[in-house]
């Protein structure tokens, strides 16, 4: 594990979590390793190579090696790209004269003339069934022949490699920047996170995570963990549960709930019970979710748990059983008390969007 979350790190921030190891003469080979890196356009700082410097040497070995891999990941270069024109970006061809080579090629074909000649009389052709369209016309090799002096070029260019902490402060740091990120993060760094937020669940935790989806997979991978989750809304509740079945966490999409192990149901309906208890306000956000809430609730039979009633209520919401007041309803009601700043903290809390569009009615 430590070396999976080393690896993250480097490629995440560019820092390399302090190797641990006995003391010794590693001088020559943090060299050797400084001299690997600039070969791919990598270059250990001043401060790593000393701190390697003063390592045994096969602890700077082993730290080379799973480093250079890490680089390599980094610079694309564990995946052979290629080019479909070979001098790419120069001397690429009109798309319309590519298409009339690449017929020209088939009809020239004996193997694809008969079926490129009916296709052309039917008056549909199919590029995908010419045999040379999509297919690389070179070889990697002959693609890295052309490109040499980018190649050369690219050497100019360093990117140095920091010492860090040790691995366990390190991923830490990168963990509450990830679940803490404004912005929605892509998929690889959602795995990245999930796996963090696993080996991060009982040390601190992001004050705030403002990408509800960040939130789904933070609370998925502390599940997992044996963690409880960090729940805000009744709405996070019906995100992990979605996570939980690999559905859509945004909630654009139905989700198809699956059966749900017994601790996950359990965890699930003891934070919806948390949540209405402190603040029943909340069951205000089920109705905008209405029918995922109807179906996430056949598969945690609420009814099973009298102990966590307010979990139910949830469910007696969605199912219209019992009403509630709206979001909107509950922030006209306090414009109209006059309560100005309660709408406002309110609009903050839940549609920090809306509060911008409703200043004209706040001041």
């Amino acid at each position: 594990m430590v070396h999976a979350l080393e690896r993250l790190v480097v490629r995440h921030t560019l820092r390399l979590p302090a190797p641990a190891g006995p003391a010794g003469d590693g001088a020559a080979l943090a060299h050797r390793f400084d001299a690997a890196l600039m070969s791919v356009g990598f270059k250990l700082s001043g401060e790593l190579v000393g701190h390697l410097s003063g390592l045994a040497g096969p602890v700077v070995v082993e730290t080379a090696v799973r480093t250079l891999a890490t680089v390599r990941e980094i610079v694309g270069d564990h995946v052979r790209h290629n080019v479909y024109f070979i001098d790419f970006p120069a001397n690429v061809p009109d798309t319309v004269d590519f298409w009339r080579e690449c017929v020209a090629e088939a009809l020239a074909d004996d193997d694809s003339r008969a079926r490129t000649v009916d296709q052309l009389r039917a008056g549909v052709l199919d590029l995908l069934t010419l045999p040379s369209y999509g297919r690389y016309r070179h070889g990697y090799e002959d693609m890295l022949a052309v490109h040499d002096e980018l190649i050369a070029a690219a050497g100019d260019r360093l990117t140095v490699l920091h010492l860090g902490a040790d691995a366990d402060t390190e991923a830490g740091a990168l963990y509450l920047a990830l679940a803490g990120s404004t912005t929605p993060l892509g998929e690889e760094h959602l795995r990245d996170l999930a796996l963090l937020a696993e080996h991060c669940a009982d040390g601190p935790q992001p004050e705030a995570m403002p990408v509800r989806e960040n939130r789904a997979v933070v609370n998925r991978a502390r599940l997992r963990s044996g963690a409880a989750p960090l729940l805000d809304t009744v709405t996070d509740v019906l995100r992990l549960a979605c996570a939980l079945v690999d559905g859509d966490v945004t909630l654009r999409a139905p989700t198809r709930f699956r059966a749900l192990p017994r601790r996950h149901r359990r965890a699930l309906l003891a934070g919806l019970d948390a949540l209405v208890a402190a603040s029943p306000a909340k069951l205000s956000d089920v109705s905008a979710h209405g029918e995922a809430w109807k179906r996430l609730g056949e598969r945690l039979h609420p009814h099973e748990y009298p102990h966590w009633p307010r979990a139910a209520e949830v469910f007696a919401v969605a199912r219209g059983e019992r009403r509630v007041p709206s979001f909107d309803s509950r922030v006209e009601e306090l414009l109209a008390r006059g309560e100005v700043a309660g709408a406002a903290e309110l609009l903050a809390s839940h549609a920090p969007g809306r509060l911008f569009r409703a200043l004209d009615r706040l001041l």
